[in-house]
C-alpha cells in the first residue's frame, strides 16, 4: 500500500489547479460569446462538474495521499500530471473525466466556431486558441503516460 502513496508536488497542485480554474472560466466565455444567458448557465454546470462532483469523486478516502489535498491535486494529476499522478488521480472515473473534457473543449469550441462565423472578433479568436492550448497540453500528458506504461510493460 506505500507505493501506491502520493504526495503531489507544490508546483503540479498550485498551477494544475489555476490551469484548470481558467480552463472553466475560458470555456463559459466561448458559450457566452455565443448567448450571454448559456455563458453564465455553463460556468454554473462545468463548476460544479469539475469543483464538486469530480474532485469529491476522486477524495473518497486520504489512503493514496500523504497529505490531504481534499481532491484538489487529484484534480490537477487528472488532467496535468504524468505517470503515477495520473493512474492514481483517475482511478475508476475515466469517464467522468473524458466528460469533463468534452465538456471543456470540443463543446466550447463549436460554439465558439459558430459564434466568430457569425461575427468576427479578434478576441474570440484568443479565447479559442487558449481553450485548445490548454486542451492540447492536458491531453499531451495522457500520451506521455501511454508511452510510459508501454515502455514500462515491454521491459517486464
Amino acid at each position: 500500500m506505500s507505493k501506491d502513496t502520493i504526495e503531489y508536488t507544490r508546483p503540479l497542485l498550485i498551477l494544475g489547479n489555476v490551469a484548470l480554474f481558467l480552463w472553466v472560466i475560458l470555456a463559459a466565455t466561448a458559450f457566452w460569446f455565443y448567448n450571454q444567458i448559456d455563458g453564465y448557465l455553463f460556468l454554473i454546470f462545468s463548476a460544479a462538474a469539475v469543483y464538486l462532483v469530480l474532485r469529491r469523486s476522486g477524495c473518497n478516502t486520504c489512503a493514496y495521499c500523504k497529505s490531504c489535498t481534499m481532491g484538489f491535486g487529484k484534480l490537477a494529476g487528472a488532467f496535468f500530471g504524468t505517470g503515477h499522478t495520473k493512474k492514481i488521480s483517475v482511478g475508476s472515473r475515466p469517464k467522468m473525466v473524458a466528460f469533463i473534457y468534452f465538456l471543456l473543449c470540443p463543446l466550447p469550441a463549436a460554439f465558439l466556431a459558430i459564434s466568430i462565423v457569425q461575427a468576427f472578433a479578434f478576441l474570440k479568436v484568443v479565447v479559442l486558441v487558449g481553450l485548445l492550448a490548454i486542451a492540447a497540453y492536458s491531453g499531451m500528458t495522457w500520451r506521455k503516460t501511454s508511452q510510459t506504461e508501454s515502455s514500462e510493460s515491454h521491459a517486464l
